[in-house]
């Protein structure tokens, strides 16, 4: 099955690696800075589930790219004339949208009418302009020699708190982490619970929520289950046993615009040495979110603290360079 995808410019590195590891059979067939276009054996139910794409689409159909009102009828004709869209019983509403290098445009009436009238007599729909129903979206993008027919699969990224970290970066960072139904989970630098809420969306064995900044912890991660809520030093953490946590992501301060009370590189090294101590010596996996400066420190203080540097993926957090930094003991296979 033919997929496209859309997500928030400057994931698209770790967004590729994660899909090959949540799907089956991924082949990329072309993917810019914001969307991907690829193959896979997995369902659409598994693709629209991914919390990490801003849009997900299984692709009907392509026409050869030309103008949106030109690929709409061309798109009508073939929906009558082959079974893309017959025996879908479930969709009983439709929508039509039409995006074109990432914007939403307008098709003229009789184009628009042309599509819709050839989906409802498909399907047996009936059209609902205000949503609620299927989606079905003719996609155009500047790298792709063909315009997609497609039917929308999620319903958008949710927004995280103001200022926290977004739910699709939270979500992507757990997946590198190879989580686990076994997982004990760490967070040291947890803040707003971001990446605390992703892995708990996950199966666990326990989750460790800890910060000391001082921001109200979600009600979703104080009432959950098997999960502690502490506020200790992250480069301490005296309530967590020597060598009992399996699984660490975390989003530590940059350097760059908090206060630490040393310079970074101590910082560093201390975080790394309490990374050392708490993750079980054989399975221990650990990701780390860093601004580019800081990941250039970090990326020498992985060995001396027995752990393997794996992967390190370059992105943009709010406009800002970062890396994510993927690994774990040498034995964890992460």
């Amino acid at each position: 099955m033919r997929y496209f995808a859309q997500y928030r410019a400057g994931l698209g590195e770790l967004v590729i690696d994660c899909l090959r590891h949540d799907l089956s059979g991924v082949k990329v067939v072309g993917s810019d800075d914001s969307s991907v276009l690829f193959d896979s054996r997995s369902e659409q139910s598994k693709v629209g589930s991914l919390g990490y794409l801003k849009n997900a689409f299984a692709v009907l159909a392509t026409v050869p790219r030309s103008t949106p009102q030109r690929a709409a009828e061309r798109v009508a004709d073939q929906v009558l004339s082959t079974p893309m869209l017959r025996g879908q019983r479930r969709v009983t509403s439709f929508r039509t949208m039409v995006s074109v290098d990432g914007k939403l445009v307008g098709l003229p009436r009789p184009a628009k009418a042309k599509l819709e009238s050839a989906i409802g007599r498909a399907t047996g729909a009936r059209l609902s302009t205000r949503g609620g129903g299927a989606e079905y979206w003719l996609v155009g993008r500047r790298d792709l020699q063909s315009m997609l027919f497609c039917q929308r699969l999620t319903s958008g990224v949710k927004n995280g708190a103001a200022g926290s970290l977004g739910a699709d970066l939270a979500s992507l960072l757990v997946t590198a982490s190879d989580p686990r139904p076994d997982d004990v989970f760490l967070d040291p630098f947890a803040g707003s619970g971001a990446i605390v809420l992703a892995r708990m969306s996950l199966p666990y064995d326990r989750v460790i929520f800890s910060d000391l900044a001082g921001q109200p912890v979600p009600t979703e991660i104080r009432r959950g289950r098997r999960v502690s809520v502490l506020a200790e030093d992250a480069l301490e953490l005296p309530s967590v046993r020597t060598g009992s946590v399996t699984s660490v992501v975390t989003d530590p301060p940059w350097g760059e615009y908090d206060e630490l009370g040393t310079d970074f590189a101590t910082f560093a090294a201390q975080m790394m040495t309490g990374m050392d101590r708490v993750l079980d010596p054989r399975r221990g996996r650990l990701v780390l979110l860093l601004s580019r400066r800081a990941a250039y420190v970090t990326e020498r203080l992985w060995q001396p603290a027995n752990l393997k540097l794996r992967q390190s993926h370059q992105l943009l957090v709010n406009g800002h360079p970062a890396t994510a930094q993927i690994g774990g003991r040498p034995g964890s296979g992460s």
